[in-house]
């Protein structure tokens, strides 16, 4: 392997380590969201926003690296241009570390989304009782009689907030 490829593995090697990192966080904070231990998600966040600052570093680094060996017009079109130059086992290594770091970050951005959700179905809940505490929840549901739900429908007495 000669000195660029070698310089290319590592970066990519590292940022690699870093996005699996990213996702074990994520993973981490999925947890914590739904088990309300904001203590630590606070130190959770703190990890994953150096990590993520750390995937932006190498990522420069790995783009300025790029720009340094290929003259084609894109940072992915440099990515293949100079690994498509590579000997056949060196191409190979580096496809290959490349393919796991885009799945890897295809992984984190799932998770990101569900960690979304997550927080989107609490802020939800939150509200939905802060609203139930005033009173004003329009979209209680009550049982009749027969069984059947309806809703209330109308302002409630609740708790003034």
């Amino acid at each position: 392997m000669n000195q660029e490829s070698q310089k290319l593995s590592q970066l990519l090697n590292q940022e690699l380590q870093l996005s699996a990192n990213l996702l074990q966080f994520m993973l981490q904070e999925k947890e914590l969201l739904e088990s309300n231990k904001h203590e630590e998600l606070q130190r959770i966040t703190a990890d994953k926003a150096y990590c993520l600052d750390q995937i932006e570093q190498t990522s420069r680094n790995r783009a300025q690296f790029l720009i340094s060996v290929s003259s084609a017009a894109s940072t992915v079109g440099r990515m293949k241009e100079f690994i498509n130059k590579q000997h056949s086992p060196i191409r190979v290594s580096l496809q290959t570390s490349l393919d796991e770091l885009e799945k890897t970050l295809e992984q984190c951005r799932h998770q990101n989304s569900i960690n979304g959700m997550v927080i989107s179905m609490s802020h939800r809940n939150v509200q939905r009782n802060l609203n139930i505490l005033k009173g004003d929840d329009q979209d209680t549901m009550t049982y009749t009689q027969k069984g059947q739900t309806s809703t209330i429908g109308t302002r409630y007495g609740g708790l003034k907030v």
